[in-house]
């Protein structure tokens, strides 16, 4: 039995209908990013993530004691700075307002590093799928990213063995972000 202000008409809810694509939403980026990182498919498993606040002086030290590369776009007015990082795979997550460590929701600006042999190879591979879009981004690099679900964007870099995913709620953001030079290694 259908109850609420659409009952009548048979329809689900607008709320309805937007849980629903937003579950789906989040379903689809963690299962593309195990696919892409091969924590599924490639038989090496994967642990739960560790989460911590930082500031972007511990997260330029953390990038620069385990001596590989992380990706961010760089400090962001009201945000502030969430590490986590599982196996080998690393994300930088833009909190905002009361938003506390660990907060579930799909809702903050995220930038994943992922360690990927011949990433750019695989970027252009995918870039020629039905259903994906793609355009060059900064560095010689290129970006892709599902047409059906835009708010991850995947880039890759010549001479680069890392994916790095730029998450944002709002597609157009999340493309904007993964195309301009504001994207890039810790420094």
């Amino acid at each position: 039995m259908t109850t609420g202000p659409n009952a009548s008409s048979g329809k689900p809810s607008r709320r309805a209908i937007l849980l629903a694509v937003g579950l789906v939403g989040v379903v689809v980026v963690v299962v593309l990013v195990l696919v892409l990182t091969g924590a599924i498919g490639g038989g090496n498993g994967s642990s739960s993530a560790v989460s911590r606040e930082v500031s972007a002086a511990e997260l330029r030290d953390f990038a620069g004691s385990n001596g590989r590369t992380v990706y961010w776009a760089g400090e962001l007015p009201g945000r502030r700075l969430e590490l986590s990082e599982a196996e080998r795979n690393v994300w930088v997550r833009y909190l905002t307002g009361d938003a506390v460590v660990g907060d579930g929701r799909p809702a903050f600006t995220t930038i994943g590093t992922y360690p990927f042999n011949s990433s750019l190879r695989e970027v252009r591979r995918r870039s020629k799928a039905e259903g994906m879009d793609s355009r060059p981004a900064p560095n010689g690099g290129l970006a892709t990213w599902s047409v059906k679900r835009p708010n991850s964007v995947y880039v890759a870099f010549p001479d680069s063995n890392v994916l790095v995913e730029v998450y944002d709620p709002d597609a157009q953001r999340a493309r904007a972000l993964a195309l301009s030079s504001e994207v890039g290694p810790v420094r």
